[in-house]
């Protein structure tokens, strides 16, 4: 009898599902994952990467370079959102399947690492835009540095009723107001300044790709699963995770390059003060990341409940008090946010690359129990396949550095890291580990 209270109460307290499938009765509408991804989605520093991109390619190279990096980001969105839609599970209980139950606990605390890294430049963005507006420097700017990380972390202490009826007030907002700026940048530089820019600095379009793919690769490759979970069925969750990349990503990138190059400024609090949208500007901040990170946050309890087999809500307290004190370190500078993108870029890919090996070759797109004996406590061919796929994209690099016509083919290293890291684990565990050689 007491067994089976504590299950009830259990069930009862686990609204969000972060042990178990989400069933379907509790799955959401097409709309409301939609909003939830697309507030994941709408993010300042996109407009940032857009406003940095503006600074070294030309127009039509912008253009090429959002496209080729959102239409890549989607094809990975659509594959682990299918995933997680058929399962109902998060992308921490995911990750047992590959890495084990134990070595789990590991994997899924790389990623909301990096994902405070993440929610902290974010934080510390805004907290930079607010001390502008209000011409506070020195202590005074730390300590609303430290309040908006502190802040931001509301809305995912409710989970995700909470940030979708922040999703559904924010979204028109954001839309409304980025579209707003770019189009009173181009009307103060005219468009045909903006169409036939010729930019300050040199950068391959190879990096632009790179850098766009660096902007979701992380969310793209892992906290996506958490939100289309929740879908109906697989059709609504792909087709969700297109809206998001295609539509959202695309926009807000292409919304910062123009205001970028109409004010001749990357940095996009620089520019929303020279526009003098203090009060637009201001509600375009906040909607803006604070969508983002409630959801950025959200799915990190859900990772590192996992990693340490604790409440999510604890998780968050700890999480808002170390990314309170990073924020203190000003990580805000376009020029460390690109450092971040291409990192991500570069590491991140790989892991989706084995997780997408392990549900569709391996597995044949069926996972058993959660509870299932067939779930190993330690699995070390991914980590193998990880290491050896990191090599293999730092390799390439140097090849694409050489100039030849192998840039185009090696020179995404998220790409290349995919491909790596799929191949890699497929051969490793179909030929390898079968025949009991490692």
């Amino acid at each position: 009898m007491k067994a089976n209270v504590n299950q009830d109460f259990e069930k009862i307290v686990d609204m969000d599902f972060e042990k178990s499938a989400v069933p379907l009765d509790a799955r959401k509408s097409f709309w409301s994952i939609t909003i939830v991804w697309l507030g994941f989605v709408f993010v300042i520093t996109s407009m940032m990467t857009g406003g940095g991109l503006a600074s070294g390619l030309s127009f039509s190279e912008i253009i090429f370079a959002i496209a080729i990096g959102n239409i890549f980001l989607s094809v990975i969105a659509i594959a682990i959102a299918n995933m997680a839609s058929k399962t109902g599970l998060s992308f921490a209980l995911i990750t047992r399947y590959t890495f084990g139950n134990k070595g789990s606990k590991i994997a899924t605390l790389f990623v909301p690492i990096v994902n405070i890294g993440w929610y902290t430049i974010q934080a510390a963005t805004y907290g930079n835009f607010i001390a502008s507006v209000l011409n506070i420097e020195g202590a005074g700017e730390l300590v609303i540095l430290f309040l908006s990380a502190i802040v931001m972390g509301i809305f995912a202490f409710s989970g995700i009723k909470a940030i979708t009826i922040l999703g559904y007030v924010a979204i028109p907002a954001i839309i409304f107001l980025s579209i707003g700026t770019a189009i009173k940048s181009g009307m103060i530089a005219g468009w045909d300044t903006i169409i036939n820019c010729v930019p300050k600095d040199s950068m391959s379009v190879v990096n632009g790709v790179t850098i766009v793919i660096g902007t979701w690769i992380l969310s793209t490759a892992t906290c996506i699963a958490d939100t289309m979970r929740f879908a109906k069925n697989r059709k609504e969750a792909m087709l969700s995770a297109c809206v998001g990349l295609l539509g959202g990503n695309s926009l807000l990138i292409l919304c910062g390059a123009i205001a970028g190059i109409g004010m001749e400024d990357s940095d996009l609090t620089a520019v929303l003060l020279k526009l003098g949208l203090v009060v637009p500007s201001l509600i375009l901040m906040t909607t803006n990341i604070f969508t983002t990170n409630a959801a950025n946050l959200y799915s990190s309890s859900l990772n590192l409940a996992n990693s340490f087999r604790t409440d999510r809500k604890k998780i968050i307290a700890i999480v808002l008090v170390i990314s309170g004190l990073l924020c203190l370190t000003r990580p805000y500078n376009i020029d460390m946010l690109f450092k971040f993108l291409n990192l991500l870029g570069v590491i991140v890919p790989p892991l989706a690359g084995i997780i997408l090996s392990n549900y569709y070759i391996i597995n044949k797109g069926e996972y058993p129990d959660l509870d299932s004996e067939e779930i190993k406590e330690w699995d070390f061919t991914p980590w193998i396949s990880w290491a050896i796929a990191l090599v293999i994209v730092k390799l390439l690099e140097g090849v694409a550095k050489g100039g030849s016509a192998m840039n185009g083919i090696f020179g995404l290293p998220a790409l290349n890291g995919i491909i790596a890291g799929f191949l890699l684990y497929t051969l490793i565990a179909k030929v390898f580990v079968k025949r009991s050689i490692l």
